[in-house]
């Protein structure tokens, strides 16, 4: 096994699986519990039903909010940047 796909691994094991509820992100994000409500029904949201409670992981979390995300979608990001893509 070389170095990059051995370092890949290692990131994503770990001996604790977390789960977070919109009321454990209202609390640590500080955002209103309308703001996360929505953030945890978009599609793109790595967010699971866990009986009547929606949950996300923390790890998809945490990958989650490592990458841009945008409402338009006609919009990428290019050095700092939001650019309108041309039709």
């Amino acid at each position: 096994m070389d170095n990059a796909s051995s370092s890949m691994e290692r990131r994503y094991i770990s001996s604790e699986v977390r789960f977070y509820t919109i009321e454990d992100l209202t609390r640590m994000l500080g955002w209103s519990e309308n703001t996360v409500q929505k953030m945890f029904n978009d599609p793109k949201f790595p967010s699971t039903d866990y009986g009547k409670n929606k949950v996300v992981e923390a790890h998809a979390l945490i990958d989650y909010f490592s990458r841009k995300n945008c409402k338009n979608r006609n919009v990428y990001w290019k050095k700092g940047k939001a650019n309108a893509r041309k039709k």
